[in-house]
């Protein structure tokens, strides 16, 4: 058990453990990078961002012929891909077929367009659906990234998804280093420390370059092919988050990185972009001192969930991403418990991560010490754990207010009684400028704006309500070999 708080330990190893995991290798493999050397004034394809969707880009790009840059505000590639277990959602592999896994592409675009309630861009998810495959393949042989045995997983992503494998880091910030490694190779300069300011254009709207802010002051690049935003979404950008998604979503934990602030949308708006699906995002438990997940728990089928002062507020049966966004929703504190028992089939996967970074839990032989040590009102919880335990008994835990829509319910009853706290927690925005099938930035009559791309979580219309797991790297491939590609072929014209 571990109850006690060691908050300054907790802020180092924990809040910022996660980024410091892929941060270290990503900035030695980003020390070659150009930091302080002015670049060109001119080239083909300029790329904003220095995540999978930038990197996926440049590197395309240059491999068609274009004279590319890259360009990132941060010292190193800070985006939320390095917190990432680093899955690529897809069909049609030469894993799944190794693995005699039988998959088709009208149930895999299906699954899409299911998991986003029927409000995914279909146009957007038949164009991933259709490439996804190649990109994996692309992955391994041009980038040299090693996946491993497709898991068993539930639905959605059931044997479609393949781990970027990862010694000693995420495998998101593993695909983020191969990439790094393959732009190194081809020569394509990578500027550090460049912050995007402005997009140029001409009097038609036609984008012509950017508007840098770098460490010698001011700098005017321009792009004969186009610019491509792949900024990640506005996360990180509370004042954003209040505009587009509401205030309560400002009291939620950042499960990702601290850079996303909301170019892809600042950059953009000048033009008349038309923005879609801007309240929507992902969402997931995580406990904020210490950056623990326990959605492994969340999602067991065990257990009573109450807020701080001791009250059941949701139905239990809801996937984690609902849990969470209701925690912040219904909660000032955003803050709220799970108690399980001893039969929970999953806390020796949840209390080791606990244990690890000495991130408190409650673990006692009675709901009364249970509280005790976690700071529960023991009466009002032990009246939710008797209330459930009784409906579970007569087979009403579906009259309960709120219902309980267990499919299997278990009693909290067998000692010892465990309290896992979560916090809701933001994991990344699906709102953005609106791309078309060659990740071309819309305007509000409906036409491309020459000469700008998105890509990656920069991009709106893919993703709505929910995503597959994988799904957002799959995104950043396929629409970054895209724009990349299209980019380097106007710089021709």
């Amino acid at each position: 058990m571990s109850t006690n708080l060691k908050r300054r330990g907790l802020l180092t190893s924990g809040l910022l453990g996660a980024a410091a995991l892929g941060a270290a290798p990503i900035a030695s493999a980003a020390e070659s990078a150009v930091k302080h050397a002015s670049p060109d004034e001119e080239y083909d394809v300029v790329v904003i961002g220095a995540g999978p969707g930038g990197l996926v880009t440049a590197i395309t790009a240059h491999d068609a012929g274009a004279k590319v840059a890259l360009f990132e505000k941060r010292d190193r590639p800070d985006g939320n891909a390095i917190f990432a277990l680093g899955s690529v959602c897809g069909w049609g592999t030469r894993h799944q077929a190794e693995q005699g896994i039988k998959d088709t592409a009208e149930d895999f675009y299906a699954m899409m367009m299911d998991i986003s309630k029927q409000m995914g861009d279909p146009v957007l998810n038949r164009v991933y659906t259709d490439n996804i495959s190649a990109g994996i393949d692309w992955l391994e042989a041009d980038i040299g990234v090693k996946f491993g045995k497709i898991r068993p997983m539930p639905y959605p992503r059931l044997g479609r998804t393949c781990r970027v494998e990862g010694e000693g880091i995420t495998g998101g910030a593993q695909l983020v280093r191969k990439l790094l490694a393959a732009a190194k190779k081809r020569g394509i300069p990578l500027f550090f420390q460049h912050k995007a300011i402005e997009l140029t254009h001409d009097e038609s709207f036609t984008v012509t370059g950017a508007k840098f802010l770098t460490p010698a002051g001011q700098k005017t690049v321009k792009a004969k092919g186009g610019v491509v935003i792949a900024t990640g979404g506005f996360s990180a950008n509370p004042e954003m988050v209040d505009k587009y998604i509401g205030g309560w979503a400002t009291r939620m934990v950042l499960r990702g990185s601290r850079s996303t602030t909301g170019e892809n949308v600042s950059l953009t708006m000048p033009l008349y972009t038309k923005f879609v699906n801007m309240d929507q995002f992902h969402s997931g438990p995580i406990v904020g001192a210490t950056h623990v997940n326990p959605a492994d728990v969340l999602n067991s089928g065990y257990g009573v969930q109450v807020n701080t002062s001791g009250k059941r507020f949701m139905d239990e049966n809801n996937t984690y991403v609902i849990k969470a966004r209701t925690t912040a929703q219904q909660t000032l504190d955003n803050m709220a418990w799970v108690i399980v028992d001893a039969d929970c089939s999953v806390l020796d996967k949840v209390i080791p991560k606990f244990d690890r970074l000495n991130s408190p839990y409650g673990k006692a032989d009675t709901i009364e010490e249970l509280c005790k040590q976690v700071k529960l009102p023991a009466e009002d919880v032990k009246k939710a754990v008797d209330a459930y335990n009784a409906a579970l008994k007569a087979g009403k835990l579906k009259e309960m207010v709120p219902p309980c829509t267990y499919k299997n319910p278990h009693p909290v009853a067998k000692a010892p009684f465990y309290a896992i706290p979560f916090q809701g927690g933001m994991t990344a925005t699906f709102g953005g400028p609106l791309i078309d099938r060659f990740a071309r930035i819309q305007n509000l009559d409906g036409d491309s704006i020459p000469g700008l791309y998105a890509v990656g979580n920069a991009a709106g219309g893919i993703f709505f309500h929910n995503y597959a797991g994988g799904a957002q790297l799959g995104a950043a491939t396929v629409f970054g070999r895209i724009a990349g590609a299209h980019a380097a072929q106007r710089a021709k014209a």
